[in-house]
């Protein structure tokens, strides 16, 4: 038991330490730096409908079983500061709202913002980068990530890139605070790229360890993913279309048995998602987007177990 709670600690200490470290020198970094840099700002509004087969809030086990439609709205806001021709930050913003027409109390608002500090050699990017996200149900406030990266990608040749990046993070639950945790993972992808580079290839593998203030959901998994993007002209408009898979597996921590407490189930889980997008340009500044998905969504717990699909129409802006 005593090896257990060091073991947590020690992993505690290093996620956050990791975290805040980051975080320190991109604010630090940035702020020596922005005054004398070249910047470029990007902004984009979005508006539009959406179709959900299954209301869920998979973050904290909740299923409705319950179908709904619903209207989209986001907002972004991006800068690019060029410090040198090498070294650039990029903080972003972005609003993300999604109101359903019956089932309100899964109404979902999503705050999201970063930084990346990014240097460029001849043919290899290194930077750290810190990601945080606020998310709303029903106007409450139910989760809070804070997440730090290290990352490096290299040009292997002009077709390919090949990018890894180690991450720590934390997350908070308002309502119940059992599922707090901490977390490192790797992340490692290939791009490749062909006709040109309008045609993309990704494939990417992950690992990620988590432990949470109780023990039932700790766990660590693993993931695939990959996706393939065509950029493309027809009757006069650009067009940007893109398909995408991706499995992930969890592997729950299961307590001991004993003959003192019940047995708590397993709740090992494994997803399978499909994507599908795809961009219209109708002017310089103006697209039409649809996107669809699909989860199949497997666990040992019977009432984690569903498929939900999801459709959305919406036109985005740019400026």
């Amino acid at each position: 038991m005593l090896c257990r709670v060091i073991t947590r600690r020690t992993f505690k200490e290093v996620a956050m330490r990791t975290l805040t470290t980051l975080a320190v020198m991109s604010a630090m970094t940035l702020s020596i730096h922005a005054t004398a840099a070249d910047a470029t700002f990007n902004t984009h509004a979005q508006i539009g409908l959406t179709s959900n087969s299954d209301l869920a809030i998979k973050e904290l086990d909740v299923i409705s079983s319950q179908s709904d439609t619903g209207t989209l709205l986001s907002a972004g806001l991006s800068a690019e500061f060029k410090a040198t021709d090498a070294l650039k930050f990029t903080p972003s913003y972005r609003y993300e709202n999604t109101n359903y027409h019956t089932l309100d109390q899964y109404d979902l608002s999503l705050h999201q913002y970063g930084l990346d500090t990014n240097y460029k050699l001849t043919h290899t990017d290194i930077g750290f980068r810190y990601d945080g996200a606020t998310a709303q149900v029903a106007n409450k406030t139910f989760l809070t990530l804070d997440q730090g990266s290290l990352y490096i990608g290299h040009f292997v040749n002009n077709t390919t890139y090949l990018r890894a990046a180690l991450k720590a993070g934390e997350k908070q639950f308002t309502t119940q605070p059992a599922r707090d945790a901490q977390s490192l993972g790797l992340d490692t992808s290939l791009f490749y790229f062909i006709n040109q580079g309008n045609t993309m290839l990704l494939l990417g593998a992950s690992l990620d360890k988590e432990e949470a203030t109780e023990q039932q959901y700790d766990f660590s998994g693993w993931t695939l993913n990959t996706r393939v993007s065509h950029t493309f002209t027809a009757f006069g408009n650009t067009n940007k279309a893109s398909i995408g898979w991706r499995y992930q597996d969890k592997d729950y921590q299961e307590n001991p048995n004993d003959m003192l407490t019940e047995p708590t189930p397993s709740r090992d889980e494994s997803r399978h998602i499909l994507t599908a997008h795809w961009q219209l340009s109708l002017l310089d500044s103006l697209s039409l987007i649809t996107e669809a998905e699909y989860g199949d969504y497997q666990s040992q717990l019977e009432a984690n177990t569903y498929t939900q699909s999801i459709a959305s129409i919406s036109l985005r802006a740019e400026f």
